[in-house]
């Protein structure tokens, strides 16, 4: 289903909207629909629900702070934890006491990259350049 919509543009915009339509070979009315598609933010319910709340606020936070976000790291012990669990995990039965601790830092490790992910698409969706893979902290 489609819907139609009227909006005032000014003539530059207009102008450089035709402009691109005619040099990409595209329709202006799909030109424009794209263009919207690629700006407007995604919205929290496209996230999985049970990390929603970790990640909602984000939308509230300013570039300075969604860039911090995009910089965040595993802490190096808890990263170190992690591995050990699951190459315990690898060669016997963990106990349930390990399990638990595991599966925490596994729910720690997802939120993280979730918000990672979700800064840096609201970064340039503001129109900021995010950090490249190649210029994100790593973990030690």
């Amino acid at each position: 289903m489609t819907h139609e919509i009227t909006i005032e543009l000014s003539d530059a915009l207009f102008d450089q909207l035709k402009r691109t339509a005619e040099l990409t070979q595209r329709p202006l009315d799909l030109l424009v629909t794209q263009s919207l598609a690629q700006t407007i933010t995604p919205l929290i319910e496209d996230i999985p629900a049970e990390y929603q709340r970790d990640v909602y606020p984000l939308l509230e936070m300013d570039e300075a702070a969604l860039m911090a976000q995009t910089q965040a790291v595993f802490p190096t012990e808890q990263w170190a934890e992690y591995e050990t669990l699951l190459a315990q995990k690898r060669e016997q039965p963990l106990t349930r006491v390990e399990r638990a601790r595991l599966d925490r830092l596994r729910r720690q490790a997802d939120v993280l990259m979730l918000r990672k992910g979700y800064a840096a698409l609201l970064l340039k969706r503001r129109g900021y350049r995010p950090p490249a893979v190649d210029e994100l902290p790593r973990i030690a």
